[in-house]
Protein backbone atom coordinates (compact mmCIF):
# COMPACT_ATOMS: atom_id res chain seq x y z
CA UNK A 1 0.00 0.00 0.00
CA UNK A 2 2.77 2.46 0.76
CA UNK A 3 4.49 1.44 -2.47
CA UNK A 4 1.24 2.10 -4.40
CA UNK A 5 0.84 5.55 -2.82
CA UNK A 6 4.36 6.54 -3.71
CA UNK A 7 3.93 5.25 -7.22
CA UNK A 8 0.69 7.24 -7.72
CA UNK A 9 2.37 10.39 -6.53
CA UNK A 10 5.23 9.86 -8.97
CA UNK A 11 2.83 9.17 -11.83
CA UNK A 12 0.80 12.28 -11.02
CA UNK A 13 3.96 14.30 -11.06
CA UNK A 14 4.88 12.97 -14.48
CA UNK A 15 1.44 13.42 -16.06
CA UNK A 16 -0.06 16.44 -14.44
CA UNK A 17 2.68 18.90 -13.66
CA UNK A 18 4.55 20.79 -16.24
CA UNK A 19 8.35 20.59 -16.11
CA UNK A 20 9.52 21.53 -12.68
CA UNK A 21 13.07 22.48 -12.10
CA UNK A 22 14.44 21.47 -8.75
CA UNK A 23 17.98 22.73 -8.64
CA UNK A 24 19.93 20.84 -11.31
CA UNK A 25 17.64 17.71 -11.44
CA UNK A 26 14.42 17.24 -13.46
CA UNK A 27 11.52 14.90 -12.74
CA UNK A 28 10.54 12.62 -15.63
CA UNK A 29 10.35 15.01 -18.60
CA UNK A 30 13.40 16.38 -20.30
CA UNK A 31 13.90 18.98 -23.01
CA UNK A 32 14.61 18.48 -26.68
CA UNK A 33 16.00 21.27 -28.78
CA UNK A 34 13.28 20.86 -31.40
CA UNK A 35 10.29 19.25 -29.69
CA UNK A 36 10.54 20.99 -26.35
CA UNK A 37 9.57 19.11 -23.24
CA UNK A 38 8.47 15.48 -23.67
CA UNK A 39 8.42 12.16 -21.93
CA UNK A 40 10.97 9.74 -23.31
CA UNK A 41 10.33 6.00 -22.93
CA UNK A 42 13.28 5.62 -20.59
CA UNK A 43 12.07 8.46 -18.41
CA UNK A 44 8.56 7.03 -18.37
CA UNK A 45 9.86 3.63 -17.28
CA UNK A 46 11.87 5.25 -14.53
CA UNK A 47 8.71 7.00 -13.36
CA UNK A 48 6.60 3.87 -13.49
CA UNK A 49 9.09 1.53 -11.83
CA UNK A 50 7.50 -1.85 -10.89
CA UNK A 51 4.43 -3.62 -12.48
CA UNK A 52 2.31 -2.36 -9.56
CA UNK A 53 3.10 1.11 -10.63
CA UNK A 54 1.99 0.28 -14.16
CA UNK A 55 -1.37 -0.98 -12.89
CA UNK A 56 -1.88 2.19 -10.94
CA UNK A 57 -1.11 4.21 -14.03
CA UNK A 58 -3.72 2.34 -16.07
CA UNK A 59 -6.38 2.95 -13.41
CA UNK A 60 -5.56 6.63 -13.28
CA UNK A 61 -5.70 6.97 -17.06
CA UNK A 62 -9.11 5.32 -17.19
CA UNK A 63 -10.45 7.75 -14.61
CA UNK A 64 -9.12 10.76 -16.54
CA UNK A 65 -10.51 9.55 -19.85
CA UNK A 66 -13.94 8.86 -18.31
CA UNK A 67 -14.13 12.39 -16.90
CA UNK A 68 -13.19 13.88 -20.27
CA UNK A 69 -15.90 11.83 -22.03
CA UNK A 70 -18.56 13.02 -19.55
CA UNK A 71 -17.51 16.64 -20.04
CA UNK A 72 -17.81 16.28 -23.80
CA UNK A 73 -21.33 14.85 -23.47
CA UNK A 74 -22.44 17.76 -21.24
CA UNK A 75 -21.14 20.27 -23.76
CA UNK A 76 -23.03 18.51 -26.54
CA UNK A 77 -26.31 18.69 -24.57
CA UNK A 78 -26.12 22.53 -24.17
CA UNK A 79 -28.44 24.58 -26.47
CA UNK A 80 -26.51 26.18 -29.27
CA UNK A 81 -27.36 28.69 -31.95
CA UNK A 82 -28.34 27.04 -35.15
CA UNK A 83 -25.95 28.01 -37.96
CA UNK A 84 -27.36 30.30 -40.64
CA UNK A 85 -30.60 30.77 -38.66
CA UNK A 86 -32.33 34.10 -39.37
CA UNK A 87 -35.33 35.58 -37.57
CA UNK A 88 -35.78 38.39 -40.14
CA UNK A 89 -36.00 41.07 -37.45
CA UNK A 90 -37.71 44.35 -38.42
CA UNK A 91 -38.22 47.60 -36.50
CA UNK A 92 -40.86 50.29 -37.10
CA UNK A 93 -39.75 53.60 -35.54
CA UNK A 94 -43.19 55.16 -35.87
CA UNK A 95 -44.79 52.53 -33.63
CA UNK A 96 -41.56 51.47 -31.84
CA UNK A 97 -42.54 47.87 -32.59
CA UNK A 98 -39.99 45.07 -33.11
CA UNK A 99 -41.16 42.04 -35.13
CA UNK A 100 -39.60 38.79 -36.38
CA UNK A 101 -40.56 35.56 -38.11
CA UNK A 102 -42.40 33.12 -35.90
CA UNK A 103 -40.95 29.63 -35.44
CA UNK A 104 -42.66 26.42 -34.48
CA UNK A 105 -42.34 25.32 -30.88
CA UNK A 106 -40.96 28.73 -29.94
CA UNK A 107 -40.90 29.34 -26.21
CA UNK A 108 -40.39 32.50 -24.19
CA UNK A 109 -37.70 34.98 -25.16
CA UNK A 110 -36.50 38.51 -24.65
CA UNK A 111 -36.25 41.80 -26.58
CA UNK A 112 -33.53 44.29 -25.77
CA UNK A 113 -33.26 47.91 -26.93
CA UNK A 114 -29.83 49.40 -26.23
CA UNK A 115 -30.14 53.17 -25.98
CA UNK A 116 -27.09 55.45 -25.92
CA UNK A 117 -28.46 57.48 -23.00
CA UNK A 118 -30.88 55.11 -21.25
CA UNK A 119 -28.78 51.98 -21.59
CA UNK A 120 -30.27 48.49 -22.17
CA UNK A 121 -34.09 48.32 -21.99
CA UNK A 122 -35.42 44.76 -21.76
CA UNK A 123 -38.87 43.30 -22.38
CA UNK A 124 -39.99 39.70 -21.90
CA UNK A 125 -41.61 37.85 -24.80
CA UNK A 126 -44.38 35.39 -24.09
CA UNK A 127 -44.86 32.05 -25.79
CA UNK A 128 -45.98 32.15 -29.44
CA UNK A 129 -45.45 35.92 -29.61
CA UNK A 130 -43.30 37.27 -32.41
CA UNK A 131 -43.25 40.99 -31.54
CA UNK A 132 -42.65 43.44 -28.74
CA UNK A 133 -43.46 47.16 -28.44
CA UNK A 134 -41.24 49.58 -26.57
CA UNK A 135 -42.12 52.82 -24.88
CA UNK A 136 -41.36 56.03 -26.77
CA UNK A 137 -37.68 56.91 -26.72
CA UNK A 138 -35.59 59.32 -28.77
CA UNK A 139 -34.17 57.46 -31.76
CA UNK A 140 -32.25 60.16 -33.66
CA UNK A 141 -28.96 58.97 -32.13
CA UNK A 142 -29.50 55.39 -33.29
CA UNK A 143 -30.31 52.26 -31.25
CA UNK A 144 -29.33 48.58 -31.24
CA UNK A 145 -32.08 45.96 -30.96
CA UNK A 146 -31.66 42.28 -30.04
CA UNK A 147 -34.16 39.41 -30.15
CA UNK A 148 -33.58 36.12 -28.36
CA UNK A 149 -36.03 33.20 -28.48
CA UNK A 150 -35.87 29.46 -27.70
CA UNK A 151 -36.94 26.89 -30.26
CA UNK A 152 -36.84 23.21 -29.34
CA UNK A 153 -34.60 24.04 -26.39
CA UNK A 154 -32.19 25.83 -28.69
CA UNK A 155 -31.42 29.49 -28.41
CA UNK A 156 -31.86 31.72 -31.45
CA UNK A 157 -30.77 35.37 -31.36
CA UNK A 158 -30.43 38.16 -33.87
CA UNK A 159 -29.27 41.77 -33.64
CA UNK A 160 -30.49 44.79 -35.62
CA UNK A 161 -28.81 48.23 -35.70
CA UNK A 162 -31.15 51.13 -36.44
CA UNK A 163 -29.53 54.37 -37.66
CA UNK A 164 -30.86 57.81 -38.52
CA UNK A 165 -31.20 57.99 -42.31
CA UNK A 166 -30.11 61.08 -44.21
CA UNK A 167 -26.99 63.18 -44.46
CA UNK A 168 -25.18 64.00 -41.25
CA UNK A 169 -25.87 67.50 -39.87
CA UNK A 170 -29.13 68.11 -41.74
CA UNK A 171 -31.48 67.48 -38.80
CA UNK A 172 -33.14 70.31 -36.89
CA UNK A 173 -31.15 71.48 -33.88
CA UNK A 174 -31.69 73.48 -30.66
CA UNK A 175 -35.19 72.08 -30.24
CA UNK A 176 -37.19 73.23 -27.22
CA UNK A 177 -40.80 73.71 -26.13
CA UNK A 178 -42.44 75.79 -23.40
CA UNK A 179 -46.00 75.96 -22.08
CA UNK A 180 -47.19 79.37 -20.87
CA UNK A 181 -50.45 80.80 -19.52
CA UNK A 182 -51.53 77.18 -18.92
CA UNK A 183 -53.19 76.94 -22.35
CA UNK A 184 -50.53 77.72 -24.97
CA UNK A 185 -47.31 76.10 -26.14
CA UNK A 186 -44.47 77.30 -28.36
CA UNK A 187 -41.83 75.02 -29.88
CA UNK A 188 -38.76 76.27 -31.70
CA UNK A 189 -35.78 74.81 -33.53
CA UNK A 190 -32.96 75.92 -35.80
CA UNK A 191 -31.89 74.84 -39.26
CA UNK A 192 -29.26 72.11 -39.40
CA UNK A 193 -25.69 73.24 -40.03
CA UNK A 194 -25.40 71.04 -43.16
CA UNK A 195 -29.01 71.40 -44.32
CA UNK A 196 -29.53 72.61 -47.91
CA UNK A 197 -31.28 75.86 -48.75
CA UNK A 198 -34.52 74.19 -49.87
CA UNK A 199 -34.96 72.20 -46.63
CA UNK A 200 -38.39 72.24 -45.01
CA UNK A 201 -39.14 70.88 -41.55
CA UNK A 202 -42.38 69.48 -40.13
CA UNK A 203 -43.35 68.84 -36.51
CA UNK A 204 -45.46 65.87 -35.37
CA UNK A 205 -46.62 65.29 -31.80
CA UNK A 206 -47.68 61.84 -30.57
CA UNK A 207 -49.37 61.46 -27.21
CA UNK A 208 -49.05 58.57 -24.79
CA UNK A 209 -52.24 57.16 -26.28
CA UNK A 210 -50.55 56.93 -29.71
CA UNK A 211 -52.62 59.79 -31.13
CA UNK A 212 -50.51 61.80 -33.57
CA UNK A 213 -51.11 65.25 -35.03
CA UNK A 214 -49.13 67.77 -37.03
CA UNK A 215 -48.37 71.32 -35.97
CA UNK A 216 -51.40 73.50 -36.82
CA UNK A 217 -49.49 76.80 -37.10
CA UNK A 218 -45.85 77.05 -38.15
CA UNK A 219 -43.48 79.96 -37.47
CA UNK A 220 -41.26 80.72 -40.47
CA UNK A 221 -37.86 82.25 -41.13
CA UNK A 222 -37.18 83.02 -44.82
CA UNK A 223 -39.83 80.45 -45.73
CA UNK A 224 -38.39 77.64 -43.57
CA UNK A 225 -40.40 76.30 -40.64
CA UNK A 226 -38.48 77.07 -37.45
CA UNK A 227 -41.23 76.95 -34.84
CA UNK A 228 -44.77 75.94 -33.96
CA UNK A 229 -47.55 77.58 -31.94
CA UNK A 230 -50.33 75.52 -30.34
CA UNK A 231 -53.44 77.03 -28.80
CA UNK A 232 -55.15 73.72 -27.98
CA UNK A 233 -53.38 71.34 -25.58
CA UNK A 234 -56.38 69.18 -24.80
CA UNK A 235 -55.10 66.13 -26.69
CA UNK A 236 -51.71 66.02 -24.97
CA UNK A 237 -50.89 63.62 -22.14
CA UNK A 238 -48.39 63.72 -19.30
CA UNK A 239 -45.50 62.95 -21.67
CA UNK A 240 -45.45 63.19 -25.46
CA UNK A 241 -43.19 62.25 -28.36
CA UNK A 242 -42.03 65.16 -30.58
CA UNK A 243 -40.68 64.42 -34.07
CA UNK A 244 -39.16 66.98 -36.45
CA UNK A 245 -38.39 65.53 -39.88
CA UNK A 246 -37.48 67.31 -43.09
CA UNK A 247 -37.59 67.12 -46.85
CA UNK A 248 -35.27 68.38 -49.59
CA UNK A 249 -34.74 67.85 -53.31
CA UNK A 250 -30.95 67.76 -52.91
CA UNK A 251 -30.33 65.19 -50.19
CA UNK A 252 -31.92 63.14 -47.44
CA UNK A 253 -32.73 64.98 -44.21
CA UNK A 254 -32.18 63.36 -40.83
CA UNK A 255 -34.90 63.58 -38.20
CA UNK A 256 -34.78 64.86 -34.64
CA UNK A 257 -37.03 63.48 -31.91
CA UNK A 258 -37.48 63.98 -28.20
CA UNK A 259 -39.77 62.80 -25.40
CA UNK A 260 -40.90 65.70 -23.19
CA UNK A 261 -42.72 65.65 -19.89
CA UNK A 262 -45.19 68.53 -20.01
CA UNK A 263 -44.86 69.26 -16.31
CA UNK A 264 -41.16 69.99 -16.80
CA UNK A 265 -41.60 72.39 -19.73
CA UNK A 266 -44.47 74.42 -18.26
CA UNK A 267 -43.55 77.95 -17.20
CA UNK A 268 -45.80 78.91 -14.30
CA UNK A 269 -47.50 82.28 -13.99
CA UNK A 270 -46.99 84.46 -10.90
CA UNK A 271 -49.15 83.68 -7.86
CA UNK A 272 -52.61 85.18 -7.59
CA UNK A 273 -54.12 87.44 -4.91
CA UNK A 274 -50.96 88.60 -3.13
CA UNK A 275 -51.93 90.32 0.14
CA UNK A 276 -49.89 91.76 3.02
CA UNK A 277 -51.13 92.41 6.56
CA UNK A 278 -48.79 94.20 8.96
CA UNK A 279 -48.68 94.88 12.68
CA UNK A 280 -46.03 96.43 14.92
CA UNK A 281 -43.70 93.40 14.75
CA UNK A 282 -44.09 91.65 11.39
CA UNK A 283 -45.97 91.51 8.09
CA UNK A 284 -47.85 88.40 6.97
CA UNK A 285 -47.55 87.86 3.19
CA UNK A 286 -50.10 85.52 1.60
CA UNK A 287 -50.77 84.35 -1.94
CA UNK A 288 -52.61 81.69 -3.95
CA UNK A 289 -51.07 79.11 -6.28
CA UNK A 290 -51.23 80.04 -9.97
CA UNK A 291 -53.48 78.41 -12.53
CA UNK A 292 -51.69 75.58 -14.35
CA UNK A 293 -52.44 73.21 -17.22
CA UNK A 294 -53.31 70.50 -14.72
CA UNK A 295 -54.36 71.11 -11.10
CA UNK A 296 -51.41 70.26 -8.86
CA UNK A 297 -51.33 70.21 -5.05
CA UNK A 298 -49.47 72.88 -3.13
CA UNK A 299 -46.46 70.65 -2.46
CA UNK A 300 -45.65 70.61 -6.20
CA UNK A 301 -44.72 74.31 -6.18
CA UNK A 302 -41.98 76.50 -4.79
CA UNK A 303 -41.97 80.29 -4.63
CA UNK A 304 -39.30 82.97 -4.57
CA UNK A 305 -39.99 86.26 -2.79
CA UNK A 306 -38.13 89.46 -3.65
CA UNK A 307 -38.53 91.92 -0.76
CA UNK A 308 -36.97 95.37 -1.12
CA UNK A 309 -36.99 98.47 1.02
CA UNK A 310 -38.39 101.31 -1.00
CA UNK A 311 -35.97 104.14 -1.88
CA UNK A 312 -33.16 102.54 0.08
CA UNK A 313 -29.98 104.22 -1.16
CA UNK A 314 -27.63 102.43 1.26
CA UNK A 315 -27.88 99.03 -0.42
CA UNK A 316 -29.00 97.93 -3.84
CA UNK A 317 -29.47 94.30 -2.79
CA UNK A 318 -32.82 92.63 -2.38
CA UNK A 319 -33.79 89.74 -0.14
CA UNK A 320 -34.55 86.60 -2.18
CA UNK A 321 -36.43 84.09 -0.05
CA UNK A 322 -37.47 80.60 -1.23
CA UNK A 323 -40.71 79.23 0.23
CA UNK A 324 -42.07 75.76 -0.60
CA UNK A 325 -45.75 75.21 -1.25
CA UNK A 326 -46.28 72.86 1.68
CA UNK A 327 -45.76 75.83 4.05
CA UNK A 328 -49.28 77.07 3.33
CA UNK A 329 -48.44 79.81 0.80
CA UNK A 330 -47.52 82.33 3.47
CA UNK A 331 -44.47 84.05 4.87
CA UNK A 332 -43.90 86.15 8.00
CA UNK A 333 -41.58 89.05 7.28
CA UNK A 334 -40.19 90.81 10.37
CA UNK A 335 -40.39 94.56 10.08
CA UNK A 336 -37.05 96.32 10.64
CA UNK A 337 -38.93 99.55 11.46
CA UNK A 338 -42.55 100.33 12.20
CA UNK A 339 -42.61 103.10 9.61
CA UNK A 340 -40.46 101.57 6.81
CA UNK A 341 -42.11 100.96 3.47
CA UNK A 342 -41.28 97.82 1.40
CA UNK A 343 -42.30 96.11 -1.83
CA UNK A 344 -42.62 92.38 -2.49
CA UNK A 345 -42.63 90.41 -5.77
CA UNK A 346 -43.23 86.65 -6.09
CA UNK A 347 -42.56 84.10 -8.85
CA UNK A 348 -43.29 80.37 -9.14
CA UNK A 349 -41.42 77.20 -10.14
CA UNK A 350 -41.78 73.44 -9.93
CA UNK A 351 -40.81 72.01 -6.54
CA UNK A 352 -38.26 69.64 -8.15
CA UNK A 353 -36.83 71.98 -10.77
CA UNK A 354 -36.01 75.66 -10.26
CA UNK A 355 -37.32 76.80 -13.65
CA UNK A 356 -38.66 80.16 -12.50
CA UNK A 357 -41.46 82.00 -14.23
CA UNK A 358 -42.13 85.73 -14.47
CA UNK A 359 -42.26 88.08 -11.48
CA UNK A 360 -45.55 89.40 -10.21
CA UNK A 361 -46.33 93.10 -9.96
CA UNK A 362 -44.74 94.67 -6.85
CA UNK A 363 -47.04 95.02 -3.85
CA UNK A 364 -46.28 97.81 -1.34
CA UNK A 365 -46.70 97.46 2.39
CA UNK A 366 -45.69 99.53 5.44
CA UNK A 367 -45.64 103.35 5.65
CA UNK A 368 -43.18 106.11 4.83
CA UNK A 369 -40.87 107.58 7.47
CA UNK A 370 -42.04 110.76 9.28
CA UNK A 371 -39.13 112.98 8.21
CA UNK A 372 -39.50 112.16 4.56
CA UNK A 373 -43.27 112.67 4.80
CA UNK A 374 -42.89 116.19 6.26
CA UNK A 375 -40.34 117.14 3.65
CA UNK A 376 -42.71 116.02 0.93
CA UNK A 377 -45.52 118.07 2.47
CA UNK A 378 -43.35 121.21 2.68
CA UNK A 379 -42.25 120.78 -0.89
CA UNK A 380 -45.85 120.39 -2.04
CA UNK A 381 -46.96 123.50 -0.12
CA UNK A 382 -44.15 125.63 -1.58
CA UNK A 383 -44.80 124.37 -5.08
CA UNK A 384 -48.53 125.01 -4.71
CA UNK A 385 -47.91 128.57 -3.50
CA UNK A 386 -45.58 129.31 -6.38
CA UNK A 387 -48.00 127.91 -8.90
CA UNK A 388 -50.91 129.94 -7.49
CA UNK A 389 -48.83 133.16 -7.44
CA UNK A 390 -47.67 132.68 -11.01
CA UNK A 391 -51.21 131.97 -12.13
CA UNK A 392 -52.65 135.13 -10.50
CA UNK A 393 -49.82 137.28 -11.88
CA UNK A 394 -50.41 136.01 -15.39
CA UNK A 395 -54.14 136.67 -15.14
CA UNK A 396 -53.66 140.23 -13.81
CA UNK A 397 -51.09 141.05 -16.47
CA UNK A 398 -53.37 139.80 -19.16
CA UNK A 399 -56.25 141.92 -17.83
CA UNK A 400 -54.18 145.14 -17.96
CA UNK A 401 -53.03 144.49 -21.50
CA UNK A 402 -56.57 143.88 -22.69
CA UNK A 403 -57.83 147.16 -21.02
CA UNK A 404 -55.18 149.27 -22.76
CA UNK A 405 -55.74 147.82 -26.16
CA UNK A 406 -59.54 148.10 -26.00
CA UNK A 407 -60.73 151.27 -24.07
CA UNK A 408 -64.49 151.66 -23.20
CA UNK A 409 -66.74 153.08 -25.96
CA UNK A 410 -68.93 156.18 -24.92
CA UNK A 411 -72.65 155.54 -24.89
CA UNK A 412 -75.46 157.86 -26.28
CA UNK A 413 -77.79 159.14 -23.62
CA UNK A 414 -81.44 158.45 -23.86
CA UNK A 415 -83.27 161.49 -22.48
CA UNK A 416 -86.60 159.82 -22.48
CA UNK A 417 -85.48 157.04 -20.20
CA UNK A 418 -82.94 158.92 -18.06
CA UNK A 419 -83.74 160.49 -14.69
CA UNK A 420 -85.85 163.75 -14.97
CA UNK A 421 -84.12 165.45 -12.09
CA UNK A 422 -80.80 165.25 -13.83
CA UNK A 423 -82.30 166.61 -17.06
CA UNK A 424 -83.82 169.59 -15.27
CA UNK A 425 -80.58 170.48 -13.61
CA UNK A 426 -78.68 170.27 -16.88
CA UNK A 427 -81.30 172.43 -18.69
CA UNK A 428 -81.34 175.07 -15.94
CA UNK A 429 -77.57 175.36 -15.97
CA UNK A 430 -77.67 175.83 -19.74
CA UNK A 431 -80.35 178.45 -19.54
CA UNK A 432 -78.61 180.43 -16.83
CA UNK A 433 -75.35 180.41 -18.75
CA UNK A 434 -77.02 181.73 -21.91
CA UNK A 435 -79.00 184.55 -20.21
CA UNK A 436 -75.93 186.02 -18.65
CA UNK A 437 -74.40 186.90 -21.98
CA UNK A 438 -76.42 190.28 -22.46
CA UNK A 439 -77.90 192.83 -20.03
CA UNK A 440 -80.35 194.29 -22.53
CA UNK A 441 -83.69 192.86 -23.38
CA UNK A 442 -85.14 193.28 -26.80
CA UNK A 443 -88.93 194.01 -26.96
CA UNK A 444 -90.78 193.23 -30.13
CA UNK A 445 -94.02 195.35 -30.77
CA UNK A 446 -96.68 193.80 -32.88
CA UNK A 447 -99.35 196.04 -34.53
CA UNK A 448 -102.64 194.95 -35.95
CA UNK A 449 -103.64 196.29 -39.40
CA UNK A 450 -107.30 196.18 -40.22
CA UNK A 451 -107.45 197.39 -43.89
CA UNK A 452 -105.03 197.58 -46.58
CA UNK A 453 -104.39 201.09 -48.14
CA UNK A 454 -105.83 201.94 -51.53
CA UNK A 455 -103.71 201.61 -54.60
CA UNK A 456 -102.67 204.70 -56.41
Amino acid sequence: MPMLTITLERVLCCWVFSPISLGKHHWCPHQDSHAGWFFSPAALLRCLGSPGSLLATVVLLSMVLDSAWLLTQEQQDLPTVKPNASLNVKFDPQTTKLTWDCRENASSGECVLIHKEKGPIKKKVKDSECQCTFQDYSLHGGVTLTVEVHVNQRRLSEMLVYTNPGREGTAAQNFSCVIYDADFMNCSWAKGRAAPDDVQYFLYIRSKKRIERECPRYLKDSGTHVGCHLQDLSGLTSYNYFLVNGTSQETGIQFFDSVLLLKEIEQYNPPDNITVQCNESHCLIRWEKPRTRQPWPNREFQYQLDIQRRRDTTSGRSQLIVVFGDSGNRYNFPKPGSKAKHTVKIRTADARKAHWGAWSQPVEFGSEETGSSLVHIYVLVVLGTLVCGLTLGCLFKRFLKSHRLFPPVPQIKDKLNDNHQVDHEMLWEKFTHETGKSDKEEVLTVETVSEAPAKL
